[in-house]
């Protein structure tokens, strides 16, 4: 059993495909493929069903990857381990946010981080809150900004950047556009412009109109922020935001929902033991005016 094989098993469960797996690593996909094939014989199980079109795990793949990840992650320590002796960061930093951020201290951290450790190599993925928060429980992202409407993901450190109160967006044209607070049940029977379930935004929507009669799905599910403005300004329904989110946006009327109790926070969550370059991540975005 070789360390880079392990490397390639967890780079095709990464990618979905030997192929992107390969661009990945370097490597040609033959080199990946025969490998990994390799490492099937000598384990005496097949890893990956490789009969679909998109390849997946075995079930005997899927008991394995807790220990490939653990082995790689212990061989990833020693190398941090020596580069904190040495005062450098090596290594990768797996990075999440939320589709459609645009807090600027995020994207400067990043700059500053990627400026001071040259030798540490940053990979940044966009996804909704719910499936950035099971990526780091799998381990497959390091730290996250991610969202939430009321408890913090279970399981995970975290700490609120952001504790926003709900908005309804509405056109200059719209009968509410003078209105100084909406009630939650007024809600009930508007076209709803609404960010998709696992945001931050869509669980305090939901956590709006739980248990009120005739509250249904939103007219407009939409997967960006900006999608939300540029329906809203047209007067084509009614969005449902955090006031950050909407924080930036000309042309339309934010009015407060009388829902003290609920709001949309933004925060960081990592796992149980953060690696030192998620540590220095994070100590960046605390220096957020």
């Amino acid at each position: 059993m070789e360390l880079h094989q392990l490397r390639y098993v967890l780079a095709v469960v990464e990618t979905g495909s030997f192929t992107a797996a390969a661009a990945r690593v370097r490597v040609s996909q033959s080199g990946v493929s025969t490998q990994v094939q390799k490492l099937e014989r000598e384990l005496g199980i097949a890893l990956f069903d490789r009969t679909s079109r998109r390849v997946a795990l075995t079930q005997e793949g899927e008991r394995l990857m807790p220990a490939i990840r653990a082995a790689l992650e212990a061989i990833g320590e020693i190398g941090a381990t020596a580069a904190d002796l040495r005062g450098l960061l090596l290594g990768t930093l797996r990075v999440g946010t939320v589709f459609g951020l645009t807090w600027p201290r995020f994207y400067d951290a990043l700059a500053e981080i990627s400026a001071a450790h040259p030798g540490l190599e940053l990979r940044l993925r966009e996804d909704t809150s719910a499936q950035l928060t099971g990526a780091v429980r799998r381990g497959e992202i390091d730290i996250a900004l991610v969202a939430w409407a009321e408890q913090a993901p279970e399981g995970l450190g975290s700490e609120v950047v952001f504790d926003d109160p709900m908005v309804a967006v509405v056109a200059p044209s719209h009968p509410w556009a003078a209105r100084r607070r909406i009630r939650p049940d007024e809600l009930i029977g508007m076209d709803l412009i609404a960010l998709p379930e696992g945001t931050g935004d869509r669980a305090a929507l939901d956590a709006l109109l739980a248990g009120r009669p005739g509250a249904g799905t939103p007219h407009w599910e939409v997967s960006t922020p900006s999608a939300v403005e540029k329906l809203a300004v047209r007067g084509l329904g009614v969005g449902v935001v955090s006031a950050a989110t909407c924080r930036r946006w000309e042309g339309i009327r934010a009015i407060p929902i009388d829902a003290p109790h609920v709001r949309s926070r933004l925060g960081v969550v990592w796992r149980a033991t953060p690696t030192r370059a998620a540590r220095a991540l994070w100590e960046l975005l605390r220096e957020a005016d």
